[in-house]
C-alpha cells in the first residue's frame, strides 16, 4: 500500500516547483490524485501556507455555477459552496479567509494580499484587467496546479480576455447579493462566456488550454514534480498571458482545439493523463476534469474502481 503524504512532503514538493516564501498562488486542484494524505484538505493548505509564509498569499477559486440555473439568482458570499473540490471548499470555510462577491467566478484568499485581490468591484467581470485577475497578474501571481492539467487553468480565460478573442463576451447580470447582516441588495454583475449558448466553446472546437501550457513547458517556463501520485506544476501567470498574446496575433484559436476536434488536448509529456468521471456542476451540465498523476495503476475513482488509461 502506498504511504500516505506527510505535510513534509507537500512543503518540499511546492518548493520543488519553485513556489518561494513571499509568493502569491493561485491553486487548482484535484485531492484525488495525490493518495492518501495525512491531514487531508488542511494538511495541502498548511503546506502552502508555509511555504509562501507570512508574506505570501494563497488564493483557490471557489466558483458556484448553481446560480447561473436560478431565476433569480441570489450570491451568497459568506455561504456559497465552492464547486471547484475539496481543498478550495475547506481554504475558503477558513476563518482567515477572505472571498470576493462575484455571479460566479468568486475567490478566497489567505494571507498578505487577500484584500486587495477579494476586495474588488463586483460589477466587473472577475477576468477584467481591474477585477481579481488583473491584480492577480499585477502581483506576479504563481498558478498551480494540483494533479490537474492546464484544461482547469482558469487563467487561460483570463487570458483569451486579454487577448480579446471574438468567440467569448461580457454578459451583464442582474443579481441580488446577500451582505453579512442578512440583507439583501440589487448588483449588477458581469459575466464572461462563450458566445454560443448551451456549450463551452460553439462550433465543432473545444478548449485546449494544454497548447498554451505545452509551449511553456517547451520554454522552461514550468516547474514539475510529483507529490504522492499527483503531477505538480507551477508557471507564472504573466508567462502565460505573454505568450498568450503573442500566439493570438497569429492566430486566436490557440486556446482551442482544430476544427472537428472537441473534446482533444494537446499531450503533456510529463505525468499520465486521464479524464475524470463525469460529473454534474451546479447549473446541472455535464462535466469532467483532465487529471495528471504519476502512476494510474495507483489512481483510484470515486466508486473503487482503477482509472482508464
Amino acid at each position: 500500500m502506498t504511504s500516505p503524504v506527510t505535510l513534509d512532503d507537500l512543503v518540499a514538493g511546492f518548493r520543488e516547483t519553485g513556489l518561494k516564501s513571499g509568493d502569491v498562488v493561485l491553486s487548482h486542484s484535484a485531492m484525488r490524485t495525490f493518495g492518501p494524505i495525512e491531514g487531508g484538505a488542511d494538511a495541502v493548505i498548511d503546506a502552502l501556507l508555509t511555504v509562501i509564509g507570512s508574506r505570501g498569499t494563497l488564493v483557490v477559486p471557489t466558483f458556484t455555477f448553481a446560480h447561473e440555473a436560478e431565476d433569480d439568482p441570489v450570491i451568497d458570499p459568506g455561504n456559497d459552496r465552492s464547486e471547484m473540490g475539496i481543498i478550495t471548499e475547506t481554504a475558503r470555510k477558513r476563518p482567515d479567509a477572505l472571498r470576493s462577491t462575484a455571479f460566479r467566478h468568486g475567490f478566497a484568499a489567505i494571507g498578505r494580499r487577500a484584500t486587495v485581490i477579494t476586495d474588488i468591484d463586483p460589477s466587473l467581470s472577475a477576468f477584467d484587467l481591474r477585477s481579481s485577475f488583473g491584480v492577480m497578474l499585477g502581483l506576479d501571481t504563481q498558478v498551480l496546479l494540483l494533479g490537474v492539467t492546464y484544461s482547469s487553468s482558469t487563467s487561460h480565460h483570463f487570458a483569451e480576455l486579454v487577448c480579446d478573442v471574438p468567440y467569448r463576451q461580457c454578459i451583464p447580470r442582474q443579481v441580488k447579493v446577500r451582505q453579512a447582516d442578512d440583507s439583501l441588495i440589487e448588483q449588477n454583475m458581469t459575466d464572461y462566456q462563450p458566445k454560443s449558448e448551451g456549450s463551452s466553446y460553439y462550433g465543432s472546437r473545444g478548449p485546449d488550454f494544454n497548447r498554451l501550457g505545452r509551449m511553456l513547458e517547451d520554454r522552461g517556463d514550468v516547474g514539475r514534480t510529483f507529490i504522492g501520485n499527483a503531477a505538480v506544476r507551477r508557471f507564472p501567470m504573466r508567462a502565460l498571458v505573454d505568450l498568450a498574446q503573442v500566439e493570438a496575433e497569429k492566430d486566436f484559436n490557440i486556446f482551442r482545439t482544430d476544427v472537428g476536434k472537441a473534446g482533444e488536448f494537446t499531450e503533456l509529456d510529463f505525468g499520465q493523463c486521464t479524464m475524470s468521471p463525469a460529473f454534474s456542476d451546479g447549473a446541472g451540465r455535464p462535466n469532467r476534469v483532465q487529471w495528471c498523476v504519476q502512476d494510474l495503476d495507483q489512481l483510484t475513482l470515486p466508486g473503487g474502481e482503477a482509472a482508464p488509461k
